[in-house]
């Protein structure tokens, strides 16, 4: 019954993510800021009850990195160039447990493999970064440290789902893919070309990104404890 229940409270936490993240992302919210603050705010804080709940483990690097993420998204809105810059090296944080929490959970570390898969994640993320350059001022090497680490997740998840086919490494696979398309609208729309439609895009990637992210740590576990068992 006690299961059941859990079942039941991370089904509707997963129901009130989703239609946050849509609201946010369609819904035009500039005059009314304490929503669109709300709103913006409330969508890490989901994932993190939501994983307290399903999670047997509660891993704390990953509660750490969410934490992270959640002060980092605090530091972006505020907007100005200290905020900016406290807010990419919170999320060089970010990327690295990100990377720790990745690395520790798969099974095939064949690094020249893993370096090859890596190169065209880095590439899209410095043209990226070549592209907003003249913009991004002090921040530049913490998002040039991020986009090491973004590339060699998405390397790592794309060569370990290449030569494994298990379910919770397409959820890894498809947030590594996201993670990188997530940061580099991210960072166009931040400091190169504001538009609406980059920011909504922005707001769906970042909510199905973290999504397909606690569900591949959730397998994840439910693997360890498995073999623990």
């Amino acid at each position: 019954m006690v299961i059941l229940d859990k079942n039941k409270t991370v089904s509707q936490l997963t129901i009130l993510y989703i239609l946050v993240v849509v609201a946010f992302s369609f819904l035009n919210l500039k005059s009314y800021p304490v929503l669109e603050f709300l709103l913006g705010s409330i969508r890490i804080p989901i994932i993190i009850v939501m994983y307290f709940i399903a999670s047997k483990i509660k891993s704390t690097l990953y509660f750490s990195a969410l934490i992270l993420f959640f002060f980092a998204y605090l530091f972006f809105r505020e907007g100005s160039l200290i905020a900016n810059f406290l807010g990419a090296l919170i999320s060089l944080v970010y990327r690295l447990l990100i990377f720790i929490i990745v690395y520790k959970s798969i099974e095939n570390k064949n690094w020249i493999a893993i370096f090859l898969a890596s190169i065209p994640f880095f590439f899209i993320y410095l043209y990226v970064l070549l592209l907003i350059e003249k913009e991004i001022k002090i921040d530049f090497y913490p998002w040039v440290l991020n986009g090491f680490l973004t590339s060699f997740i998405g390397g790592m998840a794309t060569f370990n789902f290449l030569f494994q086919d298990k379910k919770r490494l397409h959820w890894l696979f498809i947030s590594a893919i996201l993670f990188v398309v997530q940061i580099g609208v991210f960072l166009i729309n931040k400091y190169y070309f504001p538009d609406e439609i980059l920011r909504m895009l922005t707001i769906i990637l970042f909510g199905i990104s973290n999504f397909t992210f606690y569900k591949f740590v959730l397998l994840q576990e439910e693997l360890k404890l498995k073999y623990t068992s």
